[in-house]
């Protein structure tokens, strides 16, 4: 079927219409006509799968990476960097502009690693070869290397079949000094052959949860700061971005303030702005995660900082200390529906909401603009080339 596209919407896919239906096409630019087979039929939408570019936008490219068509992951590879940012600062705007959040010129930061920034993946493992399942799917799509992934990583991988599994998975963390943390799901019993001790810096293994090596966390250096890291605890994948998010949020802060740092993982934010305000506060679900949140508190020696884990839902009234502003930081499925009605109650001086997925900020923002007003919101290209971009909404008291 030939389509005109007419935009990309917010998920990086071309947009058009046919007979008042709403088509999502992946693989294609503004402007192009696109020869595209149906993927998945709906009653209001239609997703198409590009086949062949009749006629191609100014912008494309030739992708970088080998497996750009098979894996999806990376859907701007098919464009400049420099144009990759201007397509996600347009996504973000025109969905603000629909969801009625306002019309926004918004500035975007550039990451300064376009490969090679992330610290962290996690592969599916079948029939001895590594790769990803393809995006929005569990079609398995071996690969040979990614290129997001930083260099140590990518060595790693070169060495990948000692490990001698076959099937299952395997999540990869590197610190700054190229230490590895590894963890394996599988069924098999693997074997790890020593020249992976003898060819890269393996700081643990778990297996099946399991450490069977060394030790299941490592320690990161951050801005002056120490973080024991788990292998299963969350933590910022580009650390260069991650940076340059944490010096505009402490811009918000000042010596007086006391704040509840929401969905904290291993206190990432909460140590940066403990050096700064008063009183933190953190709450985070993830057990393992709270107890490297204190030894950090610990490590750094920072005393004015305290966590506690349970979900924020449920923690978040029961806080005998009480905040003035607050830092939420959630997974994509954003903000609890009883968060945001006690943030609506408690009526804070302000609310920093970094967010990674921009259309649950736009839900969450929609009800906290009750109370709240906009004071800025940025963006930042934390995963370069992919779909994903993270927004800084800073909102005030009304």
């Amino acid at each position: 079927m030939q389509l005109r596209i007419e935009k990309i919407d917010y998920e990086g896919n071309g947009v058009c219409h046919n007979n008042g239906k709403v088509l999502f096409v992946k693989g294609s630019l503004k402007d192009e006509l696109v020869e595209a087979h149906l993927v998945k039929e709906g009653k209001r939408f239609s997703i198409y799968e590009t086949d062949q570019v009749l006629k191609k936008s100014p912008l494309r490219k030739e992708a970088t990476c080998p497996f750009f068509k098979s894996c999806g992951g990376c859907v701007f590879d098919i464009v400049s960097y420099s144009d990759s940012l201007a397509l996600k600062k347009e996504m973000v705007e025109d969905l603000f502009r629909q969801q009625g959040i306002g019309n926004f010129d918004l500035e975007i930061l550039s990451s300064p690693k376009h490969y090679g920034y992330r610290n962290k993946i996690s592969l599916k493992v079948q029939n001895g070869q590594f790769g990803y399942f393809e995006e929005e799917t569990h079609q398995f799509v071996p690969i040979k290397n990614c290129l997001l992934a930083k260099e140590a990583i990518q060595n790693f991988l070169q060495d990948f079949s000692l490990l001698n599994f076959y099937e299952g998975s395997i999540m990869i963390r590197v610190n700054e000094n190229d230490e590895l943390l590894l963890a394996i799901e599988t069924q098999d019993l693997p074997k790890i052959h020593e020249k992976i001790l003898l060819n890269h810096k393996i700081a643990g293994i778990l297996l099946n949860g399991k450490c069977v090596y060394n030790a299941p966390f490592f320690i990161e250096r951050m801005d002056h700061l120490l973080y024991k890291v788990h292998a299963e605890s969350f933590f910022q994948v580009n650390f260069d971005i991650a940076e340059k998010i944490a010096l505009d949020i402490e811009k918000v802060f000042t010596k007086e303030d006391v704040l509840y740092d929401l969905y904290c993982g291993v206190g990432y934010f909460s140590l940066k702005l403990a050096r700064i305000v008063k009183q933190v506060v953190g709450i985070e679900l993830n057990q393992k995660a709270i107890f490297n949140a204190i030894y950090n508190a610990s490590l750094n020696n920072i005393s004015n900082v305290s966590f506690h884990v349970g979900k924020v839902e449920d923690l978040l009234e029961k806080i005998p200390l009480k905040a003035n502003k607050v830092v939420v930081d959630p997974p994509r499925s954003g903000l609890h529906k009883n968060v945001r009605k006690v943030l609506k109650e408690k009526k804070f001086e302000k609310i920093v909401y970094i967010s990674c997925n921009p259309k649950t900020l736009v839900r969450d923002l929609q009800d906290l603009l009750e109370v709240y007003e906009i004071e800025s919101i940025k963006l930042y290209d934390m995963f370069p080339f992919t779909k994903h971009v993270e927004v800084l909404a800073v909102l005030k008291l009304k």
